[in-house]
C-alpha cells in the first residue's frame, strides 16, 4: 500500500551520494517497508571543493563552514532538486536525505500527523534540529509547532511558493541548504515542524558532509525531549 505522502505530494525525492550505495540500499529497504516511493537523486561528492571554498567565502558570493567543505555539494543537490521541480511545474515537493530513521509506527503516525496540520502550511518539516525552545515557536495544534531557528534538510516538504523564494534567495546568496528557511523563519511564512519528530538522523553510517563533528549525535532536537533513539529505526 503506498504510503499517505503520495496523496499530498505530487513528487517525493531522496538524495543519495553515488559514493554511499549503502545508504541507498539502506534507505530503499525502509521505504519500501512503508510504501513511499521515490525518485533518486544521486549526487557526486565534488573533489575540488576544498580548493574552492576560501575564494568563495572571502568573495562574500556565499557562505559556507570551511571545516566542512561539502556543506556547499549538499547545497547544490538540494538547489537542483527544488529548482527542476519548479521548471516541472511540481506544486507540492518532498524530499529526504538518505540517511533518515523513522519512527517506530510511522504511517500510523504520519496519518495522525498529516490530519493534524494547518492548511495553511507552506513547508512541513518531519525533523528539525533545535537547540532551544523560544516564544516564537508557537504551538500550532498537536503535533506542530511554528519552526524558529530550526535546521536541518533531512525530510521535508515544500509548496511552490516556498521553493519559488527559496531558489531565488539561494540565486542572490549561495548558502548552507538549510540556512535558507532557517532565515525565512523570521518571516511570515507557515514553516512548521513535526513535535515530536517523525524522522532522526542516522548516525552509525557516518556523514561525507559534516564527518566526525555530527552535533546531532551528541544532542537530541529539544522537541524530543521525553523520545530517545529506541523510538526510531
Amino acid at each position: 500500500m503506498k504510503s499517505l505522502l503520495h496523496d499530498y505530494f505530487d513528487k517525493i525525492i531522496c538524495i543519495n551520494l553515488a559514493e554511499r550505495p549503502d545508504k541507498r540500499k539502506i534507505m530503499q529497504k525502509k521505504l519500501d517497508n512503508l510504501g513511499i516511493e521515490v525518485e533518486w537523486f544521486t549526487s557526486v561528492q565534488y573533489g575540488f571543493i576544498p580548493k574552492i571554498i576560501n575564494p568563495i567565502v572571502n568573495a562574500k558570493v556565499g557562505h559556507f563552514n570551511l571545516q566542512q567543505p561539502y556543506e556547499i555539494g549538499a547545497a547544490l543537490s538540494h538547489y537542483t532538486v527544488v529548482k527542476q521541480a519548479l521548471l516541472e511545474g511540481i506544486e507540492k515537493l518532498f524530499v529526504f536525505e538518505d540517511d533518515v530513521k523513522f519512527h517506530k509506527g510511522f504511517n500510523e503516525k504520519l496519518d495522525k500527523y498529516l490530519d493534524d496540520i494547518p492548511e495553511n502550511w507552506e513547508m512541513m518539516m518531519f525533523y528539525s534540529f533545535m537547540y532551544n525552545l523560544l516564544p516564537e515557536n508557537k504551538r500550532i495544534s498537536k503535533r506542530w509547532i511554528k519552526s524558529f531557528k530550526s535546521w536541518s534538510f533531512m525530510a521535508y516538504g515544500m509548496k511552490k511558493n516556498i521553493m519559488e523564494e527559496y531558489i531565488k534567495r539561494q540565486n542572490q546568496f549561495f548558502t548552507i541548504s538549510d540556512a535558507v528557511t532557517f532565515k525565512m523563519q523570521e518571516l511570515d511564512y507557515n514553516i512548521y515542524s513535526a513535535i515530536p519528530t517523525l524522522c532522526i538522523p542516522e548516525t552509525k553510517l557516518g556523514s561525507n558532509i559534516r564527518g566526525e563533528n555530527q552535533n546531532y549525535k551528541f544532542i537530541n532536537t529539544i522537541i524530543n525531549t521525553g523520545y530517545s533513539n529506541e523510538n526510531y529505526e
